[in-house]
């Protein structure tokens, strides 16, 4: 069950920084939001993976 709800997550902060990455490419989000969120997607990313092999 761990490995589908790690899976999940991952799955979702990538379509998020996908979404983001999208908006900066058309110029409705600045750099800076861009980098915060890839750093917080990391954080959760890296989280998820420390839980699933805990």
């Amino acid at each position: 069950m761990k490995i589908v709800a790690s899976i999940f997550i991952v799955f979702v902060i990538c379509l998020g920084l996908f979404n983001s990455y999208k908006k900066y490419k058309n110029g409705l989000l600045p750099a800076s939001f861009l980098a915060f969120h890839f750093l917080i997607g990391l954080l959760v990313v890296t989280g998820t993976f420390y839980l699933l092999f805990e």
